[in-house]
């Protein structure tokens, strides 16, 4: 019953909007809701339901950050409101096609991947001279306490009689919750502003030249260390060997492959948090490779 519904409120939004009837395009499930496209000679728009209380106005926050910085298209929110028991968020639909759709076409995968690590290091030149963001008007100076901040909540939760967590990793995440402060010290330096949840499944690109189109569903925004954005790069799309590139212009510091199973698994955590999901099969696996890692540094 919840998809009739959705698309009821979206097509209700638009009319009230546009004052026409729009043509329902698509409608989608993604990670943290759902998504309706629709159009009408008036306009395109994209309609997005999620499943976490306060995701979107996160979100609506973070779309306006990003476009006073990013040299690429950014979806403009046209309005937000809640209803059915779910926030959702109207944006205007941009052109271009998922990046985790490019051709095995060489020229395509180097110009994708060119811009797409110079739009990326762009972003990242943009810092906070007070440090790590906590909240609006928030920042912490250390890096290691700001990541306190951030993921006690998570491992909380992650500890709790109502996790999904088996004993088993509990005690991995109980191991990796003592060993932040060696893992995240060669990084407790500066602050950069990062998207947080740049795979390539949030970008489109345009199909005759490669290049980035348009930026999506940024995730918590904020200024963060950069290696918050770099560990995801390869999460969708490995072949593109974005992490490769972004390094040949940044190199890293040391530790960095210890550091993007350690981030990547408190990412996953956070997930499961915020909605609810877990596979223990994907954690176990991670955090294989983060031993892996930390037993060769």
């Amino acid at each position: 019953m919840l998809n009739p519904q959705l698309k009821q409120v979206a097509q209700h939004t638009y009319q009230s909007l546009f004052g026409c009837q729009p043509e329902l395009c698509s409608f989608q499930e993604s990670f943290y809701g759902w998504v309706v496209f629709l159009a009408s000679p008036k306009g395109k728009v994209v309609v997005k339901f999620s499943k976490e209380v306060g995701r979107l106005a996160k979100e609506v926050s973070a779309l306006s950050r990003l476009s006073t910085v990013m040299d690429c298209q950014i979806p403009r929110v046209l309005f937000f409101g809640r209803e059915a028991g779910h926030d959702y968020l109207m944006l205007e639909w941009l052109d271009g096609v998922p990046a985790h759709t490019l051709p095995d076409d060489p020229k395509l995968i180097e110009a994708f991947r060119e811009h797409y690590t110079d739009l990326l290091l762009s972003l990242h030149e943009h810092r906070e001279a007070l440090g790590f963001e906590l909240a609006e008007d928030q920042y912490e100076s250390c890096l290691i306490r700001a990541f306190e901040a951030w993921m006690q909540p998570v491992y909380r939760y992650v500890l709790s009689d109502g996790s999904p967590y088996s004993a088993r990793l509990k005690d991995q995440f109980t191991q990796l919750w003592g060993r932040r402060a060696e893992i995240l010290a060669p990084i407790n330096t500066h602050s950069s502003f990062t998207h947080n949840d740049c795979h390539v499944g949030n970008v489109l690109f345009q199909p005759q030249t490669g290049r980035v189109a348009v930026l999506l569903d940024p995730l918590d925004a904020g200024f963060k260390h950069r290696e918050f954005d770099v560990f995801l790069l390869d999460d969708v799309r490995p072949d593109l060997k974005l992490i490769e590139r972004y390094h040949q212009k940044m190199p890293p510091a040391a530790g960095f492959t210890c550091r993007r199973w350690f981030l990547s698994l408190w990412q996953d955590a956070k997930h499961s948090r915020n909605i609810g999901w877990y596979d223990e099969r994907w954690l176990l696996t991670k955090m294989a490779q983060f031993e892996r890692a930390y037993a060769g540094a």
